[in-house]
């Protein structure tokens, strides 16, 4: 089942000055202004399980906002729970980090709660302990000090829908820095790390809606990458991702269909601009 045809067209538009003072501000100024590591799982190794609808659209598009706003773009498709891992201590371990101002990490796959992602090969990858805490000031001392994105846009079902034994994980959800929160602070107690200069962005939408009869495929990257190319030359990232998940809100009703978008702060202190198409 395919997408819709899919109009939209990524044009960023460039800022004409850099924003915000240094001293409340990260600097993000380099060319490239840093590396994007882009996973997109969109088909899976089991019968029972769907591939994604439109995902491949989203890839593209998330892949040409990236470029134009300034970064290079590393696109993995596909990858199992070991070559996920691999790939993400790799990227951590990327010598080009030193020489550029911020690093963004964008895994797009179905999902079974906000903490846990799941991999070609039907199995868990933990959020903050197997993704995020590789990028820690004492594992990624190149990352030190530099803001770090971490996008998170899922499909979201039950472990039983993915054929996975539920072991009554208890991992809840996260404190929303959105304007739709639905926040509960049992969300990652298990995983300690000291996460700084981190954000993290969630977009979920329930399994049974984006594998419809009537599905075209989550909403959030559009609004994303519409969102960040029309208002990313003179606006800061939180304001954008609160402008992402009020369009999310506005468009996709109300209960049980409505598609979600909320980010999560650790340690995250100054302002990003992320000033496309301005370099030093």
């Amino acid at each position: 089942m395919a997408r819709a045809p899919n109009m939209f067209s990524v044009n960023v538009q460039h800022a004409t000055e850099f924003h915000g003072d240094l001293m409340e501000t990260y600097k993000v100024r380099t060319n490239p202004k840093g590396w994007v590591l882009l996973i997109n799982n969109e088909n899976f190794e089991s019968e029972t399980v769907q591939t994604r609808i439109g995902a491949d659209t989203d890839e593209r598009n998330l892949e040409i906002l990236f470029i134009q706003l300034g970064f290079r773009v590393l696109v993995r498709r596909n990858l199992t729970k070991e070559d996920m891992i691999e790939e993400i201590n790799g990227f951590s371990e990327l010598d080009d980090h030193a020489s550029c101002d911020m690093a963004m990490v964008c895994v797009s796959s179905y999902s079974v709660d906000k903490a846990t992602i799941i991999t070609s090969d039907i199995k868990e990858v933990n959020v903050r302990e197997d993704i995020m805490s590789q990028f820690s000031d004492d594992r990624c001392e190149n990352l030190k000090g530099k803001p770090k994105i971490f996008l998170f846009p899922t499909c979201r079902g039950q472990r039983n829908d993915f054929g996975i034994i539920d072991n009554n994980f208890d991992l809840g959800a996260t404190r929303s820095g959105s304007p739709n929160p639905g926040a509960d602070q049992k969300e990652f107690k298990k995983v300690q790390f000291e996460g700084n200069d981190m954000l993290a962005l969630y977009s979920t939408i329930p399994l049974n809606i984006a594998m419809g009869d009537n599905a075209t495929g989550p909403m959030f990257v559009q609004c994303f990458c519409r969102v960040l190319m029309e208002n990313a030359h003179n606006t800061d990232i939180q304001s954008l991702l609160d402008m992402v998940a009020l369009e999310l809100r506005e468009q996709g009703g109300q209960g049980e269909s409505l598609e979600t978008c909320n980010y999560e702060l650790l340690n995250f202190y100054k302002k990003l601009f992320l000033n496309p198409g301005m370099f030093e």
